[in-house]
């Protein structure tokens, strides 16, 4: 392989990243909060008018006698965290992912948990098809022993660390089974 070919991979690479960051950069991200700032939620108008209307008709349910599926207080939980949430000028509140750690709960603890609560479930799975004896054991679920596998999967990154290190992580080709269908 000439010299000019083993270059090529390593140009694109450099001109993606160099793409990407002019992109971040250039303030693309900001933008919409400069044209458009956030404010709390109780400091804008069309929230507290939002906020009044869903009361309103809470109480206007109530007196005809309407079963609801909340009450005043879940509503009054509901506009409590909104009140504290980033609202626009339409009176919605926002998601806020900038990594700021005053906000960790709105967003980044629950994709936190959702991914360790995906690893558990695929490290189970994985665990389960590993100790698994053939085709049989995937159509007829050894519940017992799903049960351990899941139980196992909670402490998914304790287990896949070393595996990962020593090499362990993947299966030998044999052991690979392909569907029974």
């Amino acid at each position: 392989m000439s010299r000019k070919h083993s270059r090529i991979p390593f140009a694109v690479a450099l001109l993606g990243i160099l793409a990407l960051v002019l992109f971040v950069q250039t303030g693309a991200f900001a933008q919409t909060q400069v044209k458009n700032p956030l404010k709390p939620c109780k400091d804008v108008p069309a929230y507290q008018e939002l906020k009044k209307a869903r009361y309103d008709a809470a109480e206007k349910a109530a007196a005809a006698n309407v079963q609801l599926t909340f009450d005043k207080a879940a509503l009054d939980n509901k506009f409590g965290r909104y009140d504290t949430a980033q609202c626009s000028d339409d009176g919605h509140p926002h998601l806020l992912v900038d990594g700021r750690l005053d906000r960790a709960g709105d967003f980044l603890i629950p994709s936190l948990l959702f991914l360790w609560l995906a690893g558990a479930l695929g490290w189970a799975g994985r665990l389960y098809l590993a100790r698994s004896k053939g085709p049989e054991d995937e159509i007829i679920i050894d519940l017992p022993k799903a049960v351990q596998c899941l139980l196992l999967g909670l402490i998914w990154p304790v287990q896949a660390i070393p595996e990962l290190i020593s090499g362990k992580i993947r299966l030998p080709e044999e052991r690979v089974t392909i569907s029974p269908r």
